[in-house]
């Protein structure tokens, strides 16, 4: 009689190992183990870049008859590098100490640029629009920063954007801004997501609670004239915090027919905000009559206060606001940030914009979620071209990621 061997057959020994082989190999390749506490399992992305799509939009009724301003007459970003006009009177004497806009530092100028296509060429030029957006980013300091969860976070949903204006950022350590970029363009090596740069702006506010503002964008997007950045005088003190305002154009279009606009970064202090709110009317004519010629004028940031507040106070009959009665915490309680501008004389704006719930979009905690910012991001769409009419026609709001 013969013996039967308990080890089984070599045939099935070898399938069961490549089956736990495999298995294992396909489990890593799609799914992240992520905690040790509480072990979660999730999918991976298959892109480091998602989209969110269109969770909120907005429509105009009413119709732009004027002819808009001819672009030699915009102060005129020049073709290859961007020369500014006389200096401005409204920059407010940064600290001698700090370096506003550090330029030598900068990704953008660090890395060797490719050069964008060649548009000209093209009989018709099409691209995507501008994703123009606003972040306070509650208390950002050295800890979130060197927090994975809270950095990753960070990375992923300012690549969502091609400009984004950041607030509540701390002024303890000035080099802050420059390793949050660093951060990102990190993660974005070898992947193909685009590289970031920024224009900072010197510490402001009380010594106690100092805060710095910084916008950050894709220079494959947008070009910013360096010689423009200045924070707005403020001798009197009426705006706790100095705005920062940047002159921005669209880089992939040809120049006499790329958009451009100052962007106007604001922070207003929650214990001042009817005061301070009630300022932004004159800060959007200062803006605009700053020197450059310049009538397109977006501002965004943390304003404390809704869309149904705001404009009122503005008393700006065209000021349209991209988020309307939507909450931007991710509490789903209160509407503090918002992207806004005049109807009429941005006619870039396409009629799309509103509220980016990382939350939903990336399927994090309310706790995850608070590691990164209490406060979710706001963005509005413009078409690159300058002088491209406005879009009148309601959009039904996404309710899935793209």
């Amino acid at each position: 009689m013969s013996q039967e061997s308990s080890g089984g057959h070599p045939l099935q020994a070898g399938l069961i190992v490549l089956c736990l082989v495999g298995g294992g190999w396909y489990f890593f390749r799609h799914y992240n183990v992520d905690g040790l506490d509480g072990v979660s399992i999730s999918p991976k992305q298959e892109s480091g870049i998602v989209d969110m799509g269109d969770p909120f939009t907005f429509t105009s009724s009413t119709s732009i008859e004027r002819q808009r301003p001819s672009t030699s007459n915009k102060g005129g970003f020049p073709s290859d590098r961007f020369v500014g006009n006389e200096s401005l009177t409204a920059a407010r004497p940064a600290d001698p100490d700090f370096e506003a806009d550090p330029i030598i530092s900068s990704p953008s100028d660090l890395h060797a640029r490719g050069g964008s296509p060649d548009f000209s060429r093209r009989a018709r030029f099409a691209a995507p629009n501008l994703r123009v957006a606003s972040w306070a980013l509650d208390g950002f300091g050295p800890t979130k920063l060197a927090s994975d969860l809270a950095r990753k976070n960070l990375v992923r949903v300012i690549r969502q954007f091609d400009v984004i204006a950041v607030q509540q950022i701390s002024s303890l350590q000035m080099d802050l801004v420059p390793r949050m970029v660093d951060a990102i363009n990190e993660s974005s090596l070898g992947g193909g997501a685009p590289l970031y740069d920024y224009v900072l702006g010197p510490p402001t506010g009380p010594e106690d609670r100092g805060e710095q503002l910084a916008i950050l964008f894709n220079p494959a997007r947008v070009r910013v004239d360096r010689t423009q950045t200045y924070t707005v005088a403020d001798p009197d003190n009426q705006l706790t915090y100095d705005p920062l305002v940047a002159w921005f154009r669209a880089a992939e279009p040809p120049v006499n027919e790329a958009w451009t606009f100052s962007l106007v970064n604001v922070r207003i202090d929650l214990s001042r905000a009817p005061q301070e709110v009630a300022l932004l009317g004159q800060l959007i004519k200062s803006v605009r009559d700053d020197g450059r010629g310049e009538d397109d004028v977006v501002l965004t940031g943390l304003f404390q206060a809704d869309d149904s507040y705001l404009l009122p106070v503005i008393a700006g009959p065209n000021v349209r606001a991209s988020v309307t009665s939507t909450p931007t915490d991710i509490f789903g309680r209160h509407q503090t940030s918002n992207v806004l501008f005049d109807r009429e004389l941005t006619a870039e704006a396409i009629g799309r914009g509103g509220v980016y719930d990382f939350l939903r979009v990336y399927n994090l905690s309310v706790a995850q979620a608070q590691a990164v910012s209490s406060y979710l991001p706001v963005f509005a769409e413009f078409t690159p071209l300058e002088g491209s009419p406005l879009v009148h026609q309601a959009t039904v709001p996404a309710t899935a990621t793209r």
